[in-house]
């Protein structure tokens, strides 16, 4: 088990500034300048299990966010799709199909194994 090092005051203090840091940020060494630390203390409290529930948790909230975003685009995506169909372009034609098609395939695919797992999960309980 890792050293708690959000034990001191200044410590606990930092932890919200390095959370969003790392939210914000493509590296560590991104971060560590965003919110005036250095490397090595934001690895120490990527090391701490405490701040690395506190991270996963967040950095799934902006996630889920985002998710939230992109379904909220999805009708008007597939809208553009639909009028690039029939656009009277070949090549954006074509690349229109293509999304369509792929998209419907993964979409199959990914409710089948979503039926699968609730299959195998009715079977545990």
């Amino acid at each position: 088990m890792s050293e708690n090092v959000l034990e001191s005051p200044m410590k606990t203090a930092n932890k919200e500034k390095v959370l969003n840091a790392l939210l914000e940020s493509s590296s560590i060494s991104e971060a560590a300048k965003k919110c005036g630390l250095n490397e090595k203390t934001l690895r120490r409290y990527l090391a701490d299990t405490e701040f690395q529930t506190e991270f996963r948790a967040a950095r799934r909230g902006v996630f889920e966010q985002n998710i939230f975003k992109l379904q909220s685009l999805h009708n008007q995506a597939v809208d553009t799709l639909e009028r690039n169909l029939n656009c009277e372009n070949p090549s954006t034609e074509v690349r229109a199909a293509q999304i369509v098609i792929e998209s419907t395939r993964k979409d199959f695919e990914t409710l089948d194994v979503l039926h699968r797992l609730e299959v195998l999960e009715a079977l545990e309980k």
